[in-house]
């Protein structure tokens, strides 16, 4: 699960790099970055809005980022579907915040410290998930373990029934040997 996960992160992070380095994100390139850890106090603090350039930027990158979230999330939804929903609800909130950027009803501050804050959370989020899915996975493991060995202790202690019923069973044989007037004689 953990390396499928990975394997998609990094399918993600090289998507996403080959948008941010593509000639029609350029011109809002100093706007976001390709990581949402990597944000400047100035990109934070920005208090311009997205020009008429920045706003078509926008519009024609924003078809390939979402192609790169769709194959993430897809393969998430394999190795550990309950992560999906977090991050559609992360990646929903961002483009309601790109409509209000390219609006310009927010500003590219105000967009750059939503989306630090968001990405905190949807990290938090996506490892409290990963620690409830992984307790679970041990309780299952814990129970199957137990389980095994509840049906190990059946199998001897039947195995040492079959053993009692198998000596009450069998069948005797007594061999007897006279000499004289004595005889003597044995059970087996």
């Amino acid at each position: 699960m953990q390396t499928s996960n990975r394997g998609s992160v990094e399918q993600l992070k090289a998507c996403v790099a080959e948008v941010h380095n593509s000639p029609e994100f350029s011109p809002i390139a100093a706007h976001i970055p390709a990581n949402p850890t990597d944000l400047t106090l100035q990109q934070l603090s920005d208090t311009s809005l997205a020009t008429p350039e920045e706003v078509q930027a926008i519009f024609a990158v924003h078809p390939q980022l979402q192609a790169c979230r769709k194959a993430f999330v897809s393969g998430l939804a394999q190795s550990e579907p309950s992560l999906v929903p977090i991050l559609l609800a992360s990646f929903n909130s961002n483009e309601d915040d790109l409509i209000a950027l390219t609006e310009q009803k927010m500003t590219w501050g105000d967009y750059a410290r939503r989306s630090r804050d968001r990405w905190a959370e949807t990290v938090a989020a996506l490892q409290a998930e990963d620690r409830r899915v992984v307790s679970g996975l041990k309780q299952e493991h814990q129970a199957e373990v137990e389980q095994r060995q509840r049906a190990g202790e059946a199998i001897s202690r039947w195995a040492q029934t079959q053993q009692l019923i198998n000596a009450a069973n069998r069948p005797v044989f007594t061999n007897c040997n006279g000499f004289g007037n004595s005889f003597n004689c044995i059970t087996r």
